[in-house]
C-alpha cells in the first residue's frame, strides 16, 4: 500500500493453547451487518468503465509475455500490443537475453508512438504525409480539435505487461485462504468482496516484496503495518496472509469511517487516507469518477487513479472465471492449522520436535518467520501465536499444554527436552545449567542410566 505499481515482485519452551480463528468464527453476527449491508457499496461511474475494461484485459486476456502500449489517462486508447510469447522457454518465461531484448523493443516502440504524436501536434492533427500507422493513431482521437492534446498524449504513452498467468495463479492461491479471509472481513463488519484487493496489490503472491519495502499479499509498508502487526528482525506478520488480512480489514474499516464511501476507502489504501481527504476537498465531491478525472494532487498518479478500477476489474474476473479463463480455476489449499500462544521464547527445531513435525512444516504454516528464526539464530518470540497442525502426530503437544497450565497457576516453568541417542543426565544438565539431582527430582527418575532416545524430560527454566 502507498506504493507505485510495478515495484512488486522466518530458552524456555512452555506453551499456552489458543485458537486465533475462534475470534473470527465467534464474532457477533449483529456486528457484521453494520457496514457490509450498505446498498451498492461499489458504484461504477460510467467515466471509469474504459479503465475497468482495460484492467480486465490485463488480468485475464494478455499474457505476461505481452506488453500493451497505451495512453495512461484514456486507457481505451491502445496504440499496439507487443507479443513476446514466442521467445519464452518451456516454463513460459523469458531468459535474461530475451528479457533484455524485450525491454529494448518496448522502449523502441514507445518512442515510435511518441514521435507520431509529436508529429500530429506539429501538424495540428493533419494526416497529410502520415504513414498508415500514423493515420490509425490519429483516428484513435476521434473529433479532438485541440492540437495540444497530441502533445499531452505524447507525454502519457505507457507500457503495461499482461498479468493473465500471475492473476490466475493468484486466484488459485487465494481460494485456499478465502473462507478465513471472508470471515475476518465479515467480523469487522465490512464487505467480504474487499478481499479481492489482495489480487490487485500482489496477485496474491505470498512472497511479494516491493522495492520500497512493501511486503505480503496486502503490500503493507513497514510504518503502516506496525500499527497492526508484529514486524521485527525475527517476525514479519505482513508475510502471513491471514494476519495481514486482519490488519487490512481493520485499516479499511478505519478508512471507510473517515471517508464515508468504499470507493474512497479503497483508493485510500493505495494513496493514503489524508491524500484522498485532500482530493475530496479540492474537487468538491466524493464521486470517485470525478476524483479520478479531475484531481491532480501530488502523488495521485497512475496507480492511485486506477486502483478502484482495478478492484472492480478483479471483482468481474473472479466472479466470471469460466468466461475469462475458459473454466473454473482450481484451489491451492492453504495449510490447515490451529494456534498456540508461546508463553516463552522457543527455537524452531524445539517447537517442531514438540509438535511432532519437521521444521519445514512449521515454516510453511508460519510464513511470518524470517531468516533469523529459520536459521536458528533467533527464537520464536514470546507471545507469538504459533500455527501447528490441527491434529498433532503424537502426545508431545499435550505435555506442553500441561506445562502451560502450570504457568497459569504460578508454578515453575519448564523446558521440554527430547533425549537423543547417547545423551546422559549429566550432559543434559550441563547443557541447561542445572544438576543431575534436579533432573531426577523433577522427572521422578530413580535409575539415571536408563534414559531412552525420544524420552521427554522436564528441565526447570532459569
Amino acid at each position: 500500500m502507498n506504493r507505485r505499481r510495478g515495484e512488486v515482485r522466518r530458552g524456555g519452551e512452555v506453551w499456552q493453547v489458543g485458537l486465533w480463528m475462534a475470534v473470527v468464527v465467534l464474532a457477533p453476527a449483529v456486528f457484521a451487518v453494520s457496514i457490509a449491508a450498505a446498498a451498492d457499496p461499489f458504484p461504477r461511474p460510467r467515466v471509469l468503465e474504459p479503465n475497468v475494461a482495460f484492467w480486465r484485459d490485463i488480468f485475464a486476456r494478455y499474457s505476461g509475455n505481452q506488453t500493451v502500449i497505451h495512453d495512461d489517462t484514456d486507457l481505451d486508447r491502445v496504440y499496439t500490443v507487443l507479443d513476446f510469447r514466442s521467445w519464452a522457454g518451456e516454463d513460459g518465461r523469458l531468459d535474461a537475453k530475451h528479457e533484455r531484448m524485450r525491454r529494448e523493443r518496448v522502449a523502441e516502440v514507445r518512442k515510435h508512438y511518441v514521435s507520431i504524436l509529436n508529429r500530429l501536434h506539429a501538424g495540428r492533427g493533419a494526416t497529410q504525409g502520415l504513414s498508415s500507422e500514423g493515420k490509425r493513431v490519429r483516428a484513435l482521437f476521434g473529433n479532438v480539435k485541440d492540437p495540444n492534446e497530441y502533445r499531452r498524449a505524447a507525454e502519457r504513452v505507457r507500457a503495461q505487461s499482461g498479468l493473465k498467468e500471475r492473476f490466475r495463479q493468484g486466484v488459485a492461491r487465494m481460494k485456499g485462504y478465502e473462507p478465513a479471509m471472508a470471515a475476518i472481513f465479515r467480523a469487522k463488519g465490512i464487505p467480504p468482496e474487499l478481499t479481492r484487493m489482495a489480487l490487485v496489490e500482489s496477485t496474491f503472491d505470498l512472497e511479494a516484496y516491493s522495492r520500497v519495502g512493501a511486503a505480503g499479499v496486502w503490500q503493507f509498508m513497514p510504518r503502516t503495518g506496525r500499527q497492526y502487526l508484529r514486524i521485527d528482525s525475527a517476525i514479519d506478520e505482513r508475510r502471513d496472509p491471514l494476519r495481514a488480512s486482519w490488519a487490512a480489514a481493520e485499516h479499511l474499516r478505519r478508512d471507510h469511517a473517515a471517508l464515508g464511501a468504499w470507493p474512497l476507502a479503497i483508493t485510500a489504501y493505495n494513496h493514503g487516507r489524508g491524500g484522498i481527504a485532500r482530493g475530496v476537498r479540492t474537487v468538491g465531491t466524493k464521486d470517485i469518477g470525478q476524483l479520478v478525472r479531475r484531481y491532480e494532487g501530488r502523488g495521485f498518479g497512475f496507480a492511485s487513479r486506477n486502483f478502484y478500477a482495478e478492484f472492480l476489474a478483479a471483482l468481474d474476473v473472479t466472479a466470471n472465471e469460466e468466461k475469462y479463463f475458459g473454466g473454473r480455476i482450481g484451489s491451492i489449499p492453504a495449510p490447515r492449522s490451529r494456534e498456540i500462544k508461546l508463553r516463552a521464547p522457543m527455537r524452531l527445531h524445539h517447537a517442531a520436535r514438540h509438535v511432532g513435525v519437521g521444521s519445514e512444516t512449521l515454516i510453511a504454516m508460519n510464513p511470518a518467520f524470517l531468516t533469523r528464526v529459520i536459521g536458528g539464530r533467533s527464537s520464536i518470540p514470546r507471545g507469538y501465536r504459533l500455527r501447528v497442525p490441527v491434529e498433532p502426530e503424537d502426545g508431545q503437544l499435550a505435555l506442553a499444554q500441561a506445562n502451560a497450565r502450570r504457568v497459569a497457576s504460578g508454578k515453575p516453568l519448564y523446558h521440554l527436552h527430547e533425549v537423543r541417542r547417547g545423551q546422559t543426565l549429566g550432559t543434559i544438565a550441563q547443557r541447561y545449567g542445572t544438576t543431575v539431582g534436579t533432573l531426577q527430582r523433577v522427572n521422578g527418575i530413580r535409575r539415571p542410566r536408563f534414559l531412552q532416545a525420544g524420552q521427554l524430560l522436564k528441565v526447570p527454566a532459569l
